[in-house]
This record gives C-alpha cells, structure tokens and sequence, in this order.
C-alpha cells in the first residue's frame, strides 16, 4: 500500500514537470531556428575542408567577412570533428546539429544514472529539471558545444579501462575551458598513461587540421591559444573568477594585462584546488562533481556552460543528508532558473555587470566550498570506519587466541 502511495506521489510530481520540459524543450528549439545556431562552428570546419587557416582570419583582424563565421576558439580536433557538417549547408547544419544536441542530453542524463547510481524516477526528474533550465534553452539557440563536453568528460569518469577513458578525456579537450582542473588532478595522481591517450586525441587533431591548411605546424599549435588570449575574443563569463578579475582590474591597466592576469589566477586556483583534491581518495562520482563545479568557478564560462550543473543535482539526489541534499538543489535551482533571468539584462551596463559577476561569483565560490566540505568529511568519516572495521576482527582474533590459550591451559 505504501509503495502504490510513493509511486502515485511521484507520477503527481513528475507530469507537471515533463510538460513543462517538454514546452522549455520546445521553446529552445524555436530558438534556435529564431537565432540561427550563431555559435555552431559550421564555417569554421568548412574553412579547414577549403584550405584555409580560420585562426588567423581572427588574427589578421576578419579581412575576408565570411558568412556565419565565429571566432574559432576550439582546438583543431573540433573542426576535424564537424568536418562531416561542413559538406551540408548551415540551414541544414543547425538542424542536425541541434538535434545532436538533444540527443546528447538525454544520452549524458543516462550515463550520470549510471555514474551516480539513479533510479528511474531521480533519472526522468534531472532530465526534466535540465530540459527547463534556461542554460539548457541558451545551447540550443547558440548552437553551443557544452553537451559535446559533457559526454566525452562523463564517459572519461564512467570508462572502465584506462584506454577507453584517456580517450574520451581526450575528445573533451577540444572545449579547453573544462580541461585544467581535471587535467591537473589526474597529471598529481600520477595517471600518466591515462593522460597519455588523451594527448593523442588534439595531437590526431592537430595533424588532419594540418593536412588541410598547411600552415607551419608550430604557430597553428598555438593558434587556437591566441585567439583565446586576445581580449575581444570571448564574452565576458557569467559568475566565475576569471571573469570578476578582468573586468574588475580594466578599469586600472590595459585590457591585455587584465586578461593576463585573469588567466593566471584561474590556472593557479584550478592547480591548487586540483592538488587538494589529490591528497584524497575520493570516489569517481563525488570526484566528477567537485570538478564540475571548480572548473565554472575558476575558468571563463557562459551561461549556456552551466548545464554542467546536473552533474552536482546528481550527486545530491543520492546524499543522504537532507539538510545538504535541499541546500545544493536549491542553489542549483538558483542558477538555473533565477540568476540566468537577469543575465542579459546586467550585461547591457558594464558596471552592473561587474556587481552581476561578483554576487554569482561569490554564490559559485560558496556552493564549491560547501560541496567540497561535505565530500571531504564524508570521505574522512568514511575511512575512519574502515579503519575501525580493519582493527575489529584483528581484536576478535586476539581475544579468541586468549581463551583458546586460557582453556588448554
């Protein structure tokens, strides 16, 4: 009887919630026919498959003004990737790519069920919740790559062989700004054949973008970097470091310099908190999590990026603490569906902005804080245990050896 209670109590929760998916699914979609893909980098791989360098129509400041051209701030391996899309037209192109990307999203919900061990209903409710999200709706009108990362990241924590998972590491190298944390976490837990196989995957990259453009192959290894590094390239992020201390240090020295620094603070924060999370044995889920959130809070992203967050939703929904299961939900929910609201708005005025950047910075610092707490001393506690458990049967040994002593005597 109390089961047959719970599942109507869920079918109650979760109909609202998969209409309500299904008209954000909708509207993104409209969206993304409205505003055509803008950030699919169909003209960028067209470009590679026509021999010509897309970096440097950025570095030579755009002398030519191709149509549906987008800074090309991805490694070469991308454009290899979406050589297949550079043979349709972009009409056709932002179809299937947004189809792709629906399909990844319910692809990368179910490998997180497996990761995270979720049952149907924690399944079908974080499908719903990522479909309403406004981060969701903004990658399919941009055209974004965020899901693309979000499978090859997961599936590097879901592999079960070291090939299988350097592999998939390495595919999601191809969108950088997720890669410092997690590659620095697994190059001081010494994994190094792990990140071997990932270094061959923007190395194959690399080479097929050569084969095509025949630029000198050590100034187009740098290309991408520097197209990133220049200070139009990439629009201000939406709650993460690097973002509050370019635009916080503009206003006092060139535009250059604030990107500089900006880009040193988030590396040495992703090193620091990578060495940190070494020096615990933590488990893959709880790992993935705690890097999900370090790389949005350390490196530049936009709001389409923060679909990363139901990789955290995930890993509350299998907490035991309902204290800290209610309190990181509701600061996802937050993201995902209060502060992306006024997103738009406060980037129209530069100097709200910056108070934007630092109220959803601090927000980021303190859901990364309070979540790496709670894994820290759960996996503290959890060792303690162990520990104990390892001395019991030892002193259960050394008390029967005692009485086996004491009867033949």
């Amino acid at each position: 009887m109390h089961k047959i209670q719970t599942d109507r109590t869920r079918y109650a929760v979760l109909i609202p919630l998969v209409v309500a998916a299904l008209i954000s699914l909708i509207v993104g979609i409209r969206h993304a026919i409205e505003y055509r893909c803008h950030d699919l980098q169909w003209m960028g791989a067209l470009l590679v498959r026509q021999h010509i360098d897309p970096w440097q129509e950025v570095l030579t400041s755009f002398p030519h003004h191709f149509v549906h051209f987008v800074t090309p701030n991805y490694l070469h391996l991308l454009y290899v990737v979406l050589l297949p899309l550079s043979f349709a037209s972009f009409e056709s192109a932002e179809i299937v790519w947004t189809a792709v990307t629906i399909c990844l999203s319910i692809v990368c919900v179910l490998m997180l069920k497996q990761l995270f061990n979720l049952n149907c209903f924690q399944t079908v409710l974080v499908l719903c919740l990522l479909w309403m999200s406004s981060p969701f709706r903004v990658v399919l009108e941009v055209g974004q790559m965020s899901f693309f990362e979000l499978f090859f990241l997961t599936g590097a924590y879901l592999a079960t062989s070291t090939a299988l998972g350097g592999l998939s590491f390495g595919f999601s190298l191809a969108k950088y700004s997720f890669s410092p944390g997690a590659a620095l976490l697994f190059l001081f837990r010494g994994r190094w054949t792990f990140l071997l196989y990932a270094a061959a995957v923007p190395a194959v990259g690399l080479l097929g973008v050569w084969f095509f453009v025949r630029t000198p192959l050590p100034k187009l290894t740098v290309e991408p970097f520097a197209v990133s590094a220049s200070p139009t390239a990439v629009t201000p992020g939406f709650a993460d470091l690097m973002t509050l201390t370019e635009q916080a240090l503009r206003s006092h020295v060139v535009a250059v310099h604030a990107r500089q620094c900006a880009y040193t603070l988030g590396l040495f924060g992703s090193a620091a908190y990578a060495f940190l999370l070494s020096r615990f044995r933590l488990s893959r889920s709880a790992e993935f999590t705690l890097i999900s959130i370090a790389s949005l809070f350390f490196v530049q992203h936009l709001v389409y990026d923060y679909v990363f967050l139901v990789v955290p939703l995930c890993f509350a929904l299998t907490q035991k603490s309902r204290r800290f299961k209610v309190s990181l939900i509701s600061c996802i929910l937050t993201f995902w569906f209060i502060l992306t609201l006024f997103e738009r708005r406060w980037q129209r005025d530069p100097h709200v902005h910056v108070g934007h950047i630092a109220i959803t910075c601090s927000l980021l610092a303190v859901l990364l804080a309070f979540t790496t707490h709670h894994v820290i001393r759960t996996e503290i506690q959890a060792s303690k245990e162990q520990e104990l458990n390892r001395k019991r049967p030892e002193t259960h040994r050394g008390q029967a050896s005692a009485y086996s002593t004491a009867d033949s005597l």
